[in-house]
């Protein structure tokens, strides 16, 4: 079970990371604040859930990481 959330994380990463290059190659846009965000999340969600499920790290470290990502997203919220 633990292998099937890995290769899930996996793709998920791969997943955003090929939209972002459609985006700055095919639709010819540049890398901006919304797609670093995007990015930020992208790859460190899965990565606290897999670490997470081998126990790598702790309830609490999960959660504070958890804080950290929501909090960096929605830092520019307002802003707009």
């Amino acid at each position: 079970m633990q292998l099937w959330i890995g290769l899930l994380a996996v793709i998920i990463m791969g997943g955003g990371l090929g939209g972002i290059f459609y985006l700055v190659i095919k639709q010819q846009t540049g890398i901006n604040t919304k797609m670093i965000q995007f990015l930020a999340v992208i790859f460190i969600l899965p990565l606290i859930l897999v670490l997470g499920i081998f126990n790598i790290i702790g309830r609490e470290t999960i959660g504070t990481l958890l804080g950290v990502v929501i909090g960096y997203v929605l830092s520019g919220f307002g802003k707009e």
